[in-house]
């Protein structure tokens, strides 16, 4: 009966433990949200595009040395044609670009911009109600998180505003 006695206190224990750092995980988390700026709560992760997204396809055709990170499509370019923003690695740097459709089969790759080493999603929403989507990019790096807004301006990624994104680039 002893020895059942102790199985059952450690059982309670464990158990015990287990939800304790539950809790604390769970508290992080809600902290981080809380400290969220408030035009970004509540607002939907984009998700990553299938494999057979076409201009997921040109740009592993154009860079197949480039690791896909993240991959999301949206109309960025209020042009009425999907374009796709990707997060990818090459070698030990992670960057961001925006892969556009121009029509009939034509794509353009912007520029290169830095992205966050961990954890990247992206946003997309108008904020300013103008024809261009913006695009909110957040991630961390070593737990130093950052986000920023941006829009494609004259075909480049250009950073409106953010916060911390030096720190996890």
């Amino acid at each position: 009966m002893n020895r059942e006695f102790h199985k059952s206190t450690i059982s309670i224990i464990i158990i015990l433990v287990i939800a304790f750092a539950a809790r604390q995980y769970l508290n992080v988390k809600e902290e981080a949200r809380k400290n969220e700026p408030t035009w970004m709560r509540g607002k939907e992760f984009a998700a990553m595009t299938s494999e057979d997204n076409i201009a997921l396809q040109y740009f592993r055709e154009k860079h197949p040395e480039r690791a896909v990170l993240l991959a999301c499509e949206e109309d960025i370019t209020d042009d009425k044609l999907m374009d796709l923003l990707v997060i990818y690695k090459e070698n030990l740097d992670i960057r961001l670009v925006a892969v556009c459709n121009t029509g009939h089969g034509n794509w353009y790759i912007s520029p290169e911009i830095p992205a966050p080493i961990e954890n990247q999603t992206i946003r997309f929403k108008n904020i300013d109600n103008e024809a261009e989507m913006e695009f909110i990019v957040s991630g961390e790096k070593k737990g130093a998180i950052g986000y920023a807004v941006y829009r494609l301006i004259e075909g480049e990624i250009k950073d409106l505003f953010g916060e911390g994104m030096e720190d996890c680039c």
